[in-house]
């Protein structure tokens, strides 16, 4: 066997596994309880502020400082973790996915309730 064939068939080896590997199945991103305080505290503050309503009569509103203190604790976030969770969020987009697929599943499960 020659050289080149050799070089050829490991090549083709090395291009078939990293195909292989790049069609491995995706790791999910397991939620702290931070982040599941998040997602509700997002999800809330979108229902309050009107961004997903379902018509276009709900006029949009920027919520005051208060209502979101007042959020902040009925999901037990202080602002300091809420950064954290926003500078973690930041460097990691699959996490920050993650958590928009738990606000995604609040917000259907409490309009549907609404409805």
């Amino acid at each position: 066997m020659k050289f080149s064939e050799t070089f050829r068939k490991s090549f083709f080896c090395f291009v078939l596994g990293c195909a292989l590997l790049g069609c491995s199945e995706k790791k999910s991103f397991s939620l702290d309880k931070d982040d599941i305080r998040f997602a509700g505290f997002y999800s809330d503050y979108l229902l309050e502020s009107g961004v997903v309503a379902a018509h276009e009569a709900v006029a949009l509103s920027a919520l005051d400082p208060s209502e979101i203190n007042a959020l902040l604790a009925r999901h037990a976030l202080t602002r300091d973790r809420m950064n954290r969770k926003i500078a973690a969020y930041k460097r990691n987009p699959e996490l920050w996915r993650s958590v928009l697929l738990q606000v995604r599943i609040r917000i259907l499960k409490k309009t549907d309730a609404a409805q």
